[in-house]
């Protein structure tokens, strides 16, 4: 127990501080530990992808101009001169029986004059699509 008292703390000072060559000490290799693997991120990014195209094309789809509604000229607008044989076939369409006999409707169909509805109907046509070009 004496010598446990007596004992002096070693002193160096004077002496160079060497680490130990023997030892044979190598640093742990760490795993990468990552939280997302590379597989995931690129599932994450195909799907980004896919939704920034999605918004584009609604997006696109939503800013389409509606084409304005066809609106028919006024008679006032209408500067057209009407041809006197175009106003005899309207007063001769308008001159029908107001009998609902099967006979007089014959007869009235029979009176109307369906030769030039064909030269009117490839008028209106041409009309049509001239404007159309316009």
């Amino acid at each position: 127990m004496n010598e446990e008292k007596n004992a002096q703390v070693p002193d160096f000072s004077g002496e160079e501080m060497k680490m130990p060559e023997n030892t044979d000490v190598q640093p742990e290799e760490q795993a990468e530990s990552t939280v997302v693997s590379k597989p995931l991120l690129i599932g994450l990014a195909a799907v980004l992808v896919a939704i920034l195209a999605g918004m584009y094309f609604w997006f696109a789809a939503m800013n389409t101009v509606p084409e304005p509604a066809p609106v028919r000229p006024t008679p006032e607008q209408n500067n057209e001169p009407e041809s006197t044989t175009a106003e005899a076939q309207v007063e001769t369409m308008q001159a029908v029986s107001t009998s609902d006999e099967i006979a007089a409707i014959e007869a009235d169909v029979e009176a109307t004059n369906l030769d030039s509805l064909d030269a009117e109907l490839n008028a209106i046509d041409a009309e049509l699509e001239a404007a159309l070009q316009e």
